[in-house]
């Protein structure tokens, strides 16, 4: 089986951050997200991955490459409009064949490893199947209406859901889906759903059934959600990993990170904390939930539950950063001293950005 990941989208509820970059690459427990996803994808056995990408394509062919730092063999395909999904489907038709396929959207974290998915779909050998998850709010979402294991209807974000059984971005077609995708027409925005599309498998009495997710689901659209994201992944961390440079003063508590080649002076780190390679922190505190990223320096300055892309530089700021997503090569300082921010202050910056504290 082959997989489609679908990497096109411009993430405007990301903007600033992906002004710069392109969302699938933003980093979450300093890695980028679609690595997250390609590495659940190796786990299954799917190893042959085509990303569909569009927008910043060139960050994401430099960041993932050829998968082959991932155990996996990725190939390209390029979304030149955002049509939508099930036209981003249909661009992988080439590379997919005539053989049933996984999609898996770009920006989604799962708690759960989806073998059963993949065992269900082997084993009962339905013509579709879709990952579902309960939801609290159904109308933000496409929904499903179930009958047993099978769906039998779904609609994209109803006014009053029939049900709270989300579809969670992760989907087993095999190559009627692209007749189906054929015979589409636009959506009201002008887009070709991929709700529409299994709803006209269901209309055919193809069997589509549904697999319900029991773990967590975090879709990263938002800058919440890339945090809330990070901060699941982060509680995952056991224990001390010790890679670079730490003086006798500076105290670590629970579990800590720290890549090659990365300096700490006089700090105090509160586990759990990720530091990237060739990073210098000094008469700092770093809280739960921060990840620095790689050539990044730190100085005189407390972070909490925040992401610190690569190369960037904090230094002397008076009051806590926290909830924040600061981009690559941010420069935050003061120029004279210390400089001052609200205490637990929240800060969104996309890359190159310049903050000078007075």
């Amino acid at each position: 089986m082959k997989a489609l990941v679908l990497c096109a989208g411009k993430g405007t509820r990301l903007q600033p951050i992906t002004y710069s970059l392109p969302k699938h690459v933003i980093p979450i427990a300093n890695q980028p997200i679609v690595f997250h996803i390609i590495k659940k994808l190796v786990n299954l056995g799917i190893t042959e991955i085509g990303l569909i990408v569009g927008y910043k394509q060139e960050i994401i062919r430099q960041v993932v490459g050829n998968g082959v730092q991932l155990g996996a063999k990725v190939e390209y395909f390029v979304q030149e409009e955002p049509k939508g999904l099930a036209h981003a489907v249909k661009i992988g038709q080439s590379f997919v064949g005539s053989e049933p396929f996984i999609v898996f959207l770009g920006d989604n974290i799962f708690e759960d490893d989806l073998s059963n998915l993949v065992k269900r779909y082997e084993k009962e050998k339905p013509d579709s199947i879709i990952i579902l998850k309960e939801v609290d709010e159904p109308q933000r979402f496409g929904i499903a209406t179930m009958d047993g294991d099978r769906l039998v209807k779904v609609v994209e974000k109803p006014k009053e859901p029939p049900s709270n059984l989300a579809i969670a971005g992760v989907y087993i077609f095999d190559e009627r889906v692209f007749f189906a995708i054929d015979n589409l027409k636009p959506s009201w925005r002008g887009e070709y759903e991929i709700t529409d599309a299994i709803q006209a498998l269901i209309d055919q009495n193809l069997i589509v059934k549904g697999e319900i997710l029991k773990g967590k689901w975090l879709d990263t659209g938002k800058p919440e959600d890339i945090l809330d994201a990070n901060q699941y992944l982060m509680n995952k961390l056991k224990g001390l990993y010790i890679h670079g440079d730490i003086d006798e003063i500076s105290v670590l508590e629970n579990s800590v990170y720290i890549g090659k080649n990365s300096k700490i002076e006089n700090c105090k780190i509160i586990g759990p904390i990720i530091i990237g390679e060739k990073c210098f922190i000094s008469n700092s505190s770093l809280y739960p939930n921060t990840c620095i990223g790689n050539n990044s320096k730190i100085a005189d300055t407390e972070i909490e539950n925040s992401i610190i892309m690569k190369n960037s530089s904090i230094s002397n700021i008076k009051g806590r950063i926290s909830d924040s997503i600061i981009g690559e090569n941010v420069n935050i300082h003061s120029p004279d001293k210390i400089g001052t921010i609200k205490n637990e202050c929240k800060m969104i910056f996309g890359n190159d950005a310049v903050l000078i504290c007075e």
